[in-house]
């Protein structure tokens, strides 16, 4: 096998990759390095066309102090677990429901003293 390279006599190059025209740059988008640093020191996003996400169901808070976050991480990991308690009440529930449903079902289906002395 014989590798061409930039000084092989016979070797005259390969196309390279053609580069697309199209822009994607939007007007007004450029911020100077200042803006950038002043941007990245203060967390901001580093983007002039900030995304937010809409969140319906419950509000997102916004913490300043660490304590509060883990009161806030406390308080939701009780509710999981009141809520996980619920969902594992409500499931033996059905299932107890269930039994006694499949208990009368073969109640009415087997036959019963009388009307086997008949």
């Amino acid at each position: 096998m014989k590798l061409n390279k930039q000084f092989t006599k016979a070797y005259n190059g390969t196309e390279g990759k053609t580069m697309d025209q199209s822009i994607h740059t939007q007007p007004d988008m450029t911020l100077s390095i200042r803006d950038l640093l002043d941007r990245h020191s203060r967390g901001l996003p580093l983007t002039t066309n900030e995304r937010k996400g809409e969140y319906f169901d419950t509000e997102i808070p916004q913490f300043d102090d660490l304590i509060d976050m883990l009161e806030y991480k406390k308080q939701l990991m009780e509710r999981n677990t009141s809520i996980n308690n619920l969902i594992k009440d409500e499931k033996t529930a059905a299932k107890q429901q269930q039994k006694e449903n499949l208990k009368k079902q073969q109640d009415l289906q087997s036959p019963t003293k009388e009307t086997l002395l008949q």
